[in-house]
This record gives C-alpha cells, sequence and structure tokens, in this order.
C-alpha cells in the first residue's frame, strides 16, 4: 500500500514549499526550497496551443510551474493536471496559482496510487488537433514507477481517442445515417435492459476469431448445451462450419461488410447491435443497446432506462460482448479466440469471412503464405514479448482487461497474451468445471418484450424535425460536409 509522506515547509518567498518521502525513502523536494516560485516560467517553451487543444500535465505539488497556464487557458479546449495525492490543502500559495487551480477549465485529478486504473474511468477526452502531455520532472523523480504507470495509462488513453476520433470522423454521416434508417425499426426490436441478470450464474462461452478458437471448437462442439454461447460476428462462421448454434451474436460494424459474416446465419437468432450498425443487421431478431452516438443519447433522455447499454466504450465488438455476458450475469465466463496476436503467424481462424478473403489473394505468383507473411511482418512492426502483434492489438487487450471486474470468474481460453483479471485455461478444463459440466441450456424462459409498447417515433420525428435541435445533432455527431447535410435532411423528410 502506498501511502504518501510529505511535509509542507516554509520558504524565503512566505510560500509553502513541498518536500514528500519518495520511492526509494528518500527525502526530496518537489519545489525549490528557497524560491519555488522560480518554477512559473516552466511551462512557457513546453505547452503549444497552435498545435494541440488539449493538455494533460502529470504533477502537480502545489502548483508553481502552472503559473505560465493564466495566459494560455482560453486557447486550450481542455487542460487536466494529475497527481497521486492533494497537497494543496492548508498550503499557503500565490493567488494567481490558486486562481489557475480553481479555474473551471482546468480539471485536477487525484489518482489512488493503488488503483491507477481508475483513470480510465475519470479521463474523458475532448480534442480536435491533438493531446500534449508533460511531465513535472521532480514528482517522476520522487515516485518514477508510479508516475511512469500513469503515463503508460494516459498514452492508451490517449490512442484509444484518436483512434475514436478518426473512426468517428471517417464513418460521421455512415453512422448518423445508419441510426435515422434505423429508428424506424426500433419499435419491433428487444431492449437489452430486458436481458439485465437473464443468465445468473450461468456459464458462458464468449468467441472471437483468433487462430486459437480453432482448437477449442472441436471441444466445444461436444458440450455446447453446457454453456450459454456468444459469438461474435466475425467469428460466427467458424462456430457453424462446426456445427455449433450460438445463443447470441453481437455485432456493432456500420458498415455493409458485416452482413457477409452473418449471411449463413439462422434467422432466429438474436443479434444485439446498435442503432449505428447497418440497417441489414436488423433484419435478424435484435436486441438493441444504445451507445455515445448523440441520437442515442436523446433516446436515453426522453426514455430513460427502457432501452439500455451494453456499450463497453472500448471500440470493440469483443468488449461488447463481454459487456454482455456481464450485464446477463453469466458466471463464470470464458473468452476463446482472443489472442490479441497472430500465433503461429496466423491472422484468424479458419472458415470465417477475414480467412475467406485472405485465401482469395492467393495466385501463382504471389502465393497465401507470402501475402500472410509481408501482412503480419509489416503490421506488428516489432514483436511483443517474442510473439508478432498489431499495435492495435494491443489496445485491444489493455481496453478490454480494463472493463473485466473481480467479483466474476473469468478465463482467457489458451491466451498468446494473457488478460490479466482472467485465468488462463484450457478449454477442456474449462468444460470440466462443476459449473459448467453440470449445467443443461434452456433458453426457453427468455420473454422479452418488443419496444413498440414504449416508444413513442412520432415524438422523436418532430423533435429531429426542428431545425435547431437537429442542427446540434449533426454538429454533435460530426456531420459538417455540406453533401452529407443535405442527404440526412432528404432523409428526415422523405415521404
Amino acid at each position: 500500500m502506498n501511502t504518501i509522506e510529505f511535509f509542507l515547509e516554509p520558504s524565503k518567498e512566505n510560500y509553502h514549499t513541498l518536500r514528500v518521502k519518495a520511492e526509494d525513502g528518500s527525502f526530496r523536494y518537489i519545489h525549490s526550497k528557497y524560491n519555488p516560485t522560480k518554477e512559473s516560467s516552466y511551462l512557457q517553451d513546453i505547452v503549444n496551443p497552435e498545435k494541440y487543444d488539449a493538455c494533460i500535465i502529470l504533477g502537480i505539488g502545489l502548483g508553481y510551474h502552472l503559473a505560465h497556464l493564466a495566459s494560455i487557458i482560453p486557447f486550450y479546449k481542455q487542460i487536466i493536471c494529475i497527481d497521486i495525492n492533494n497537497y494543496l490543502h492548508n498550503a499557503i500559495i500565490p493567488p494567481h496559482i490558486q486562481a489557475i487551480i480553481h479555474h473551471p477549465s482546468v480539471q485536477l485529478i487525484f489518482v489512488d496510487p493503488d488503483n491507477l486504473q481508475q483513470l480510465r474511468d475519470t479521463i474523458q477526452l475532448q480534442f480536435i488537433k491533438g493531446i500534449q502531455v508533460i511531465d513535472h520532472p521532480a514528482s517522476f523523480h520522487a515516485f518514477p514507477h508510479i508516475f511512469s504507470s500513469i503515463k503508460k495509462i494516459i498514452q492508451q488513453l490517449i490512442d484509444k481517442s484518436i483512434s475514436n476520433h478518426l473512426t468517428s470522423s471517417l464513418f460521421a454521416y455512415r453512422y448518423l445515417k445508419n441510426v435515422l434508417l434505423n429508428l424506424n425499426r426500433l419499435p419491433h426490436c428487444f431492449p437489452v435492459a430486458q436481458c439485465k441478470a437473464i443468465h445468473s450464474n450461468q456459464p458462458c462461452i464468449i468467441a472471437a476469431p483468433g487462430p486459437s478458437l480453432d482448437e477449442t471448437l472441436y471441444h466445444l462442439k461436444e458440450h455446447q448445451n453446457h454453456c450459454i454461447i456468444i459469438s461474435v460476428d466475425s467469428a460466427l462462421k467458424a462456430l457453424y462450419a462446426h456445427s455449433i448454434i450460438p445463443d447470441y451474436i453481437v455485432s456493432i460494424d456500420p458498415q455493409p461488410v458485416v452482413f457477409a459474416h452473418l449471411f449463413y446465419t439462422q434467422p432466429t437468432i438474436p443479434v444485439i447491435t446498435a442503432l449505428t450498425t447497418h440497417p441489414m443487421i436488423f433484419s435478424f431478431p435484435t436486441i438493441v443497446s444504445l451507445n455515445t452516438h448523440p441520437v442515442c443519447q436523446l433516446l436515453e433522455e426522453l426514455y430513460p432506462g427502457i432501452i439500455g447499454s451494453v456499450d463497453s466504450r472500448t471500440g470493440t465488438v469483443l468488449g461488447d460482448a463481454v459487456t454482455f455476458a456481464l450485464f446477463t450475469g453469466c458466471n463464470p465466463i470464458a473468452i476463446a479466440g482472443a489472442d490479441f496476436s497472430f500465433p503461429n503467424l496466423v491472422t484468424y481462424t479458419r472458415s470465417t469471412e477475414y480467412h475467406y478473403r485472405y485465401q482469395l489473394v492467393h495466385s501463382r505468383y504471389s502465393p497465401l503464405e507470402t501475402k500472410n507473411m509481408a501482412y503480419i511482418i509489416h503490421s506488428s512492426k516489432s514483436a511483443a514479448t517474442t510473439t508478432f502483434t498489431r499495435k492495435n492489438f494491443i489496445q485491444y487487450h489493455d481496453s478490454l482487461d480494463a472493463i473485466l471486474p473481480q467479483d466474476t470468474s473469468l478465463f482467457h481460453i489458451n491466451p498468446i497474451l494473457p488478460l490479466a483479471r482472467a485465468k488462463a485455461i484450457a478449454i477442456k478444463n474449462f468444460l470440466l468445471l462443476p459449473q459448467v459440466s453440470h449445467y443443461i441450456k434452456n433458453m426457453k424462459s427468455r420473454l422479452l418484450q418488443p419496444l413498440s409498447h414504449a416508444i413513442n417515433l412520432q415524438r422523436l420525428h418532430t423533435i429531429l424535425n426542428d431545425e435547431t435541435m437537429l442542427t446540434a445533432i449533426l454538429n454533435s455527431s460530426r456531420v459538417h460536409d455540406r453533401t452529407g447535410i443535405q442527404r440526412i435532411h432528404q432523409l428526415l423528410h422523405k415521404e
């Protein structure tokens, strides 16, 4: 347990300075012992509001080094200052530093050094141009391991946010168009809120399309009645190739390519999806979940708690599948085919749509093996723990790990890059667990009511046809292209 031991000491300037007990047991000054205000120019040559519109400063101390922020706060969309202890109580510091610390545009975050992961739930990044991360050297020298861990988490959050930002910008029009088309089908959908604890303490396997899924399916085929099976859409064909029928499918892709995964699917299997998904998904029995799209937020405001959400905020279909399993009360939960890498230099499990598409690149002059290896080497750039993996696979791994709870039995089947919060296990051993082997699946008790009794589409269309409201939704949806705006207007007023 990390207990921060510190002392507020007087300086020659009649203001306090700060001395702390460092990680190595020595005592260090976070600011100058005699003239702490000399740090006031520290940020002057470092911050760059012309290039970045968000700034994260790691290390607050008593805030002397933040003085330069006073003149540039209006140029930033977001300023976040992070430390592992609030040293400011009872500290005597200059009034202009007090003004910066209490400025409404400056967010102070004091994170428990024993629970750094709480940063993932605390920080919501807002930016357009970019994010600059600045270290306070004295804070890092005193607590190098803690602040290095904080910096790693911040970098992961930034990578995820930038990826989400680029995705939202790229698919902004498509997301909004899909939502408006799917609204008309909403009354026929089932709300995910009704699935709360529907499978309480029932075992579950979640299938992802990683290469290790192949070994899992041979064993699962004979025991598929002993657990709830949730398949991400891209793993579906592999399950069907082994005569395994999942109980649920999770699909969140906004593009029509998603339908290639579901082409051979039985039309009776419910699909957990979002309103931003491609409209073809809604030809299946649909369990709808709200995400962060502005229209979904409007729905939640109009009908609080009626629809519900299993949006994992990871931006991945596997994350949403895990969130759905937790939401329904499944326990224990095993995750299969989540390799986050290219084990044995293989890209995807056999029989999936992705595997089929890679086969199409095979030719006499450019064999599949050559193309496959070139893709792995190029996308991996470097090997992580001697395993070839893409950078975004590591982001997926870390974001999934962050949402896993401690109070549920979680297993990672045949992991290559193991999840920290899930126990590694072989599929045969998971199927032999008493909770699994003694369970016989019975899905007949599921009784869901469609949203037709709760949702008034006319009310929703009236709101969307209001010019002020539609403009706000277009802006928050990042639809700024004139052609896209015209198409949205045509879609809304189509008879």
